[in-house]
């Protein structure tokens, strides 16, 4: 019989200068860094902590008038499947509705078959996709794999947003 973690409730607020940047989060994610700087500078970097430490964080972006995208969202590994990432996805939503915009928007890897799962469960669904996303990216000519699979394509998954 597998047992359930209890979910941890973190602190989730928005970084602030004083704030070290958790780049093993954000690299986890997302790379290189120098595409996260870029975002980075425009969006908001949030925090989720539990026991003194950064145990997640997410960055936003207004993408469009009404549009937010979680450009970056990870949990520190240990604590995945805990409740930290859907913390922060309730947090992206309200802060979204805190904001009028009426889409809230993600992509990940065609790969990254967790994460695909992770937000569908949310309520998000596959808006289209962006094919060879990663392969125009990639150091190198090199691609990288997951499970097996060859990370090729952004899909990209959006959730509609009460007026």
């Amino acid at each position: 019989m597998t047992s359930k973690k209890a979910a941890l409730r973190p602190r989730i607020r928005r970084a602030t200068p004083d704030d070290s940047t958790p780049w093993p989060l954000l690299l986890a994610a997302d790379g290189p860094r120098a595409e996260i700087r870029k975002y980075l500078s425009r969006g908001e970097l949030w925090l989720a902590e539990a026991a003194g430490r950064a145990v997640g964080q997410m960055v936003l972006l207004e993408t469009r008038i009404g549009t937010w995208e979680i450009m970056n969202i990870a949990v520190s590994a240990d604590l995945r499947g805990q409740g930290v990432g859907t913390a922060l996805l309730r947090k992206a939503k309200a802060l979204a509705v805190e904001r009028g915009a009426h889409l809230l928007e993600v992509g990940t890897g065609n790969s990254s078959l967790r994460e695909l799962a992770f937000y569908q469960r949310f309520g998000f669904r596959i808006a289209g996709v962006d094919r060879d996303f990663f392969v125009r990216r990639a150091a190198g000519g090199r691609l990288q794999k997951q499970d097996g699979i060859v990370l090729r394509d952004m899909v990209r998954l959006r959730i509609e947003l009460a007026d």
